[in-house]
């Protein structure tokens, strides 16, 4: 066997738990940006073309309502509220998935070095937790899906405590300055 030009170990960086049908609802640019719009408060199909418009993104409503198909066909979207408008339904479409469109430095590795450090032991034994947790044992019958299922649940768990009064004054207060 011949020796190697080039090699190097290669770390995780990040993790993202994705099935086939959040990835396809995903696939187009659009929808990515559909969803940061319905994350914030919920939208009917007209809203969202205008909001897409006025952000340069030019969409027929027909094409938005096909965005909204595939984004609720994946489960990344929900209908929150159903209004009748002159003898038909408008549906208001709200996220199920949490989307930011934004990047973050090259160097936040390297920067938050030590803040990465301490979370990430916080988080090991989190982990640990929900591993040894009879609940957990019993949704992985198979044993095939461990990890993609302490992720879920690690995953869940962040968007709910995004979700709560203190973490919600938080980042207002954050805004604010």
């Amino acid at each position: 066997m011949a020796d190697a030009l080039f090699q190097k170990d290669v770390r995780v960086r990040r993790v993202t738990t994705l099935n086939h049908a959040a990835a396809q609802g995903l696939s187009d640019p659009a929808r990515m940006r559909i969803l940061e719009l319905v994350s914030h408060k919920p939208m009917n199909a007209e809203e969202i073309a205008k909001a897409l418009g006025n952000a340069g993104v030019k969409k027929a409503t027909t094409t938005v309502r096909h965005h909204l198909d595939a984004l609720k066909e994946a489960g990344l979207i929900e209908a929150a509220r159903m209004v009748e408008v002159r003898g038909a339904v408008m549906k208001y479409y709200s996220a199920t998935l949490r989307v930011f469109d934004c990047q973050a430095p090259a160097d936040l590795d390297s920067k938050a070095l030590r803040l990465i450090d301490d979370v990430s032991g916080k988080l090991a034994k989190v982990l640990k937790s929900v591993h040894e947790d009879k609940r957990f044992l019993a949704l992985d019958k198979d044993g095939k899906c461990r990890e993609f299922l302490a992720l879920e649940i690690i995953n869940a768990a962040l968007a709910r405590a995004m979700e709560r009064p203190e973490y919600k004054e938080l980042t207002a207060a954050g805004q604010k300055k």
